[in-house]
């Protein structure tokens, strides 16, 4: 299959996702009993940013005129997927794919509905992509792994696939930078970034950067749209699980009933929960956020920061096909392979 096919056959994709009967109400029911931290909302919002910002035909050929595609033949690269967030691992399926290479996914219990439609659809538009993609329990005979997972488990990763070429991924988040001038208009999109997906992904902001003399009042004003987050089940419990321990260790902090809010140095916090640190010169901010780059995915901010790359607040969740988790070139890794 040629290149220009491939991509034809992603874009081809991407208009089907976007077509109203493409998940039905069973496969959005099953989705959910999969993985209770998944509602209606997340499992759109995924799907929608996933058919527009990576599946759209002039973004995919934009994208592939960014490398040189050479026929090395087609490798077996392994994929391990975490599942916290819907989809959360497409961007290393169509990666491997469009570089002509075939997959063994092991995918998550927590996202196979998702993930399992998105393959059959794939199929059903070009079956020579049936012999690419194999599903599997257990990885092997493969050449590349590409594992996504904790810190802990990014350790077990190192120590079972470090003999091949291997990208793992660990434990990373958002960080937001807040400035005196924001207001509560620009920081209203922020609170997107902090809690879509109820705070579990790696791009979700975990930590405010606040520049001194910003009242935190504005923040908690701009948030309050959403407060209904706190009627989701397993939400409420982890806020009434921290809260309590934070009274318990007589910890300082802020709440507005639906968010904790402290000031910490950690990056990051716990599901419900937000850290905050201030800062007094932008230049001593960027060598804080240089120093710890690989604590951290992506950064939002109302404006441009020098010597940063950072996102428009609201902005965290959808990411372009070149911006690559924890900075990684994952095509030009499969590429070379």
């Amino acid at each position: 299959m040629l290149l220009e096919q491939r991509i034809e056959c992603f874009a081809e994709l991407g208009r089907r996702m976007l077509e109203s009967g493409f998940l039905s109400e069973s496969k959005m029911r099953e989705a959910i009993s999969k993985n209770a931290w998944f509602t209606e909302d997340s499992i759109k919002e995924s799907i929608n940013s996933i058919a527009t910002e990576y599946l759209d035909k002039q973004k995919l050929s934009d994208w592939c005129l960014n490398y040189e595609f050479k026929d090395n033949g087609h490798k077996s690269v392994a994929l391990i997927l975490a599942g916290n967030i819907p989809l959360v691992g497409f961007h290393d399926i169509l990666s491997v794919l469009i570089s002509s290479h075939n997959v063994q996914i092991k995918m998550s219990e927590r996202d196979s509905v998702l993930v399992n439609l998105i393959l059959d659809t794939l199929i059903d538009i070009d079956d020579r992509f049936s012999e690419r993609i194999k599903i599997v329990d257990r990885i092997k005979d493969f050449d590349a792994v590409i594992a996504t997972g904790s810190d802990t488990t990014a350790a077990y990763f190192h120590k079972y696939f470090g003999q091949v070429d291997n990208i793992i991924r660990s434990n990373r988040h958002g960080i937001a930078v807040i400035r005196k001038s924001d207001d509560t208009d620009k920081l209203r999109d922020l609170s997107k970034d902090v809690f879509q997906y109820f705070g579990l992904g790696c791009r979700n902001v975990s930590k405010l950067y606040v520049e001194e003399g910003f009242e935190l009042n504005t923040f908690f004003e701009a948030i309050e749209h959403n407060k209904d987050v706190i009627h989701h089940n397993k939400y409420k419990n982890n806020f009434d699980y921290n809260h309590a321990g934070f009274l318990l260790n007589k910890e300082a902090f802020l709440t507005n009933d639906f968010l904790l809010v402290r000031e910490d140095s950690a990056i990051s916090s716990r599901i419900a929960s937000l850290h905050y640190e201030y800062y007094n010169s932008e230049a001593d901010l960027v060598k804080e956020l240089s120093n710890r780059s690989e604590e951290i995915q992506c950064i939002v901010s109302s404006s441009d920061i020098e010597g940063l790359d950072t996102f428009r607040f609201g902005h965290a969740q959808s990411p372009g096909l070149m911006d690559y988790a924890d900075q990684v070139d994952t095509l030009e890794f499969l590429l070379n392979i």
